[in-house]
């Protein structure tokens, strides 16, 4: 019997703000778990549909592993932000956020496909909650998943849910130049008060911005 069909496992803690923002992330990209980890490689919180202590080894574990490519002899190492290892059980994915935490989420096996965009989303929410300070270390962008109205075989977004509404959006132009995967797509937008950010649609049909816009 899969998980799914037997529930989720019972938590040994109750869930707080950080586990809202991890439950998201899994939502988002089908991961099994994903948690927050602290520079002693303890679990601060955690969401998914493994059984807590096996999130908590694999945190611990892959916390470990990034402190040690931080304190290698090699620069290029230690500037590690962000690890993925495809292992023959899961897929790891350690992203590194400031005062030593970590982000660790597992993911189905054989699969490099965690989209980076929900993993800034994540990250960025995780260091707001927290407090953290420089919350864009390691982020090059900060995106955010937002409602978008498409329409045609193309799907080209007309508007975008702001404010408990539909804010119609102005078309700029196609991202040809945008870092876009196989089956994504990349759009300039601006809006009637003149905020201009760029939507990606990913392939499982999510919109995420690149622009934290107020109200949605």
């Amino acid at each position: 019997m899969s998980r799914s069909a037997r529930g989720a496992p019972e938590r040994d803690q109750a869930e707080s703000a950080f586990g809202v923002v991890l439950a998201q992330l899994c939502r988002h990209t089908g991961a099994r778990a994903a948690a927050l980890v602290d520079a002693e490689g303890e679990t601060v919180d955690y969401a998914g549909e493994l059984e807590p202590f096996e999130v908590r080894v694999a945190a611990a574990e892959w916390r470990i592993v990034l402190a040690r490519l931080q304190e290698s002899r090699v620069v290029a190492w230690r500037t590690t932000t962000e690890l993925r290892v495809r292992a023959h059980r899961a897929t790891y994915v350690v992203h590194a956020l400031p005062e030593d935490y970590a982000l660790v989420v597992v993911g189905p096996r054989f699969s490099f496909t965690v989209s980076p965009r929900a993993l800034s989303e994540a990250a960025h929410g995780l260091v707001l909650e927290a407090g953290l300070s420089s919350p864009h270390r390691g982020l090059s962008e900060v995106w955010r998943r937002v409602r978008v109205q498409a329409s045609g075989a193309q799907r080209r977004p007309t508007a975008l849910w702001r404010a408990s509404a539909w804010a119609p959006l102005e078309l700029l132009g196609r991202c040809a130049d945008a870092p876009l995967t196989p089956g994504e797509r990349g759009y300039r937008a601006r809006l009637a008060d003149g905020v201009e950010f760029t939507l990606v649609r990913e392939r499982l049909g999510h919109w995420y911005s690149d622009c934290l816009i107020p109200n949605c």
